[in-house]
């Protein structure tokens, strides 16, 4: 049995090459996290002054409805894209 030598490191263990990843998704992926962290952060803010029983920013309520639907859709988007471009090849 011969030896092969080793495989290359720009080559996975089922020959594929390796992806680069694009700045723009790169923006995007942070985009969308930062969006998720600040609409959970928005979320659990109007959650505890509701608790208290004190008026409700409106900032938090926007932040919340806005961000975390626009996170996930980034994200869908992101998660699509992927799976398109692993079809392609």
């Amino acid at each position: 049995m011969e030896h092969l030598g080793p495989t290359p490191s720009n080559s996975r263990a089922d020959g594929s090459q390796k992806s680069k990843r694009s700045p723009l998704r790169m923006l995007i992926t942070a985009l969308a996290g930062l969006l998720a962290v600040a609409g959970a952060g928005s979320l659990a803010a109007l959650l505890l002054e509701a608790l208290r029983g004190e008026a409700i920013w409106p900032g938090f309520a926007a932040g919340a409805f806005y961000a975390l639907p626009l996170a996930f859709l980034m994200m869908a988007g992101l998660v699509i894209d992927s799976i398109v471009r692993r079809r392609r090849g």
